[in-house]
């Protein structure tokens, strides 16, 4: 689509996807994206209609979350979100504790069991006339959340993901403005694409911060958790000699 008001089709689509019926296993649409900013009444309410959703916007100066125009925007990113669980690719991630990276033994496993807000920032914050790198594709992907109870090894344990359908590709950014300027928009279903966009996405996802909230330099919310290697050789050999006593 090309002209006046790309993201009329963008919100169109998103809005069937979330009218769409839901069950068990397929229990809503999914939502990864990201553009320099994001203001438009339309599109923040219909992703805020999503099972699951994250937008990541380049960090702003602190005077543009300001305004009622920015309420809509703040309340979306902290009433709905992207379920961690669902994306293995941020399996490995936490949030700091006391100022540490988690430390994770054969003790823990729900470091991931976190709701990340729909709406999250990226980048240095704009200080004066200083440029800083920004966010400058905008591109959103739509796909389904399922749950399985059906895990690879055969064992019957709950699972939750994320499977790409459709990606949008546009020249406008998600905003409001953006309607009366001259710009681009495309949904593709082509398998590379939907992959690459997943891993990009996800990508700033890891590196992204709460809206509005962090430092004006890069400090990414979640880290890297650690992981204990000695308790966990420890409690293998312990499972391992307790197997053999009980064969006994």
């Amino acid at each position: 689509m090309f002209g006046l008001d790309v993201l009329d089709r963008l919100v169109h689509e998103l809005r069937a996807a979330a009218q769409a019926r839901r069950t068990e296993r397929a229990w809503g649409p999914g939502v990864l994206g990201c553009s320099m900013w994001m203001d438009d009444p339309e599109l923040i309410e219909v992703l805020g209609q999503m099972a699951n959703a994250c937008v990541v916007v380049t960090k702003q100066p602190r005077w543009r979350y300001d305004g009622a125009r920015t309420e809509p925007l703040k309340a979306l990113a902290s009433s709905n979100g992207l379920a961690q669980q669902a994306y293995h690719e941020l399996s490995e991630l936490a949030p700091l504790v006391d100022g540490n990276p988690v430390v994770v033994g054969p003790w823990h496993r729900d470091w991931d069991d976190n709701n990340i807000g729909a709406v999250r920032e990226v980048g240095f914050r704009k200080v004066g006339n200083h440029l800083v790198p920004i966010v400058h594709a905008k591109i959103m992907l739509l796909g389904q959340m399922y749950w399985t109870d059906e895990h690879p090894s055969g064992h019957v344990m709950d699972i939750i993901g994320f499977r790409p359908q459709r990606l949008w590709i546009g020249s406008a950014n998600f905003t409001k403005s953006s309607r009366s300027s001259l710009e681009m928009g495309m949904w593709t279903t082509d398998p590379d694409m939907l992959a690459a966009a997943r891993q990009w996405l996800l990508s700033l996802v890891a590196i992204s911060e709460p809206l509005g909230t962090g430092s004006d330099s890069m400090q990414p919310e979640l880290v890297p958790v650690e992981y204990d290697h000695d308790a966990m050789v420890e409690y293998m050999r312990e499972a391992a000699a307790y197997s053999e006593w009980d064969d006994d």
